[in-house]
């Protein structure tokens, strides 16, 4: 561990925040992939979502404040600013895809759709198990970063595939929806595997 790091007051708070985002970001996960099971409960489950990113929004808001009013930060504030950024867009993401099932009326998720949850909330646990490595600079974060990019190019791999199927529908509008909800669907890997960047960014600078 960097002997600056180790001389450097430990403002706990900023740990607890990203740690309570990481576990906000599982939960809503787990929700959505319990609402493509679950698609007659679909809208109390989207409510769920919504509840889990507006307490998002105000961790997001707490770090920032937390941000300006702290003297000396435990590393540097633009990785602050960008995790915290980062890890908001995950959770609003997850919430645009429960929003968009409900307004484009899907009669019932395809299976696509299904298995997209799925790597979803594989991504977000290995997201999380990576936030938590921060504030002990766990050299394990490497080993989630590894996982989550494995996810993300599955996510990939997974778009294509149901984008290929897509456009042999014969309903246009149908296509238009689900080609909008399979992209938003992989954009939240995208985010995820943005938050682990992050992380190894500032694991490089304090090592």
């Amino acid at each position: 561990m960097n002997a600056m790091f180790r001389l450097i007051p430990r403002e706990e708070k900023f740990f607890d925040l990203f740690e309570q985002q990481g576990t906000n970001i599982v939960a809503a996960a787990r929700v959505l992939e319990e609402l493509v099971h679950d698609y007659p409960n679909a809208k109390a489950k989207a409510e769920q979502i919504k509840d889990l990113e507006h307490a998002g929004d105000t961790l997001t808001h707490e770090l920032v404040k937390k941000l300006n009013t702290t003297f000396i930060t435990p590393m540097d504030r633009e990785d602050i600013y960008a995790l915290a950024c980062r890890l908001d867009d995950v959770l609003d993401l997850i919430d645009a895809v429960a929003d968009r099932l409900l307004i484009y009326k899907i009669v019932k998720p395809t299976e696509g759709c299904v298995e997209f949850a799925k790597v979803i909330v594989k991504t977000a646990e290995a997201t999380d198990r990576a936030v938590r490595c921060l504030r002990t600079l766990s050299p394990y974060y490497h080993k989630h970063g590894v996982e989550v990019n494995r996810l993300e190019n599955e996510a990939d791999r997974l778009l294509r595939d149901l984008l290929a199927g897509l456009f042999e529908g014969v309903d246009p509008i149908e296509v238009i929806k689900w080609k909008e909800l399979y992209e938003t669907l992989e954009s939240v890997t995208d985010r995820c595997e943005d938050v682990v960047n992050v992380i190894e960014g500032i694991m490089l600078k304090m090592a």
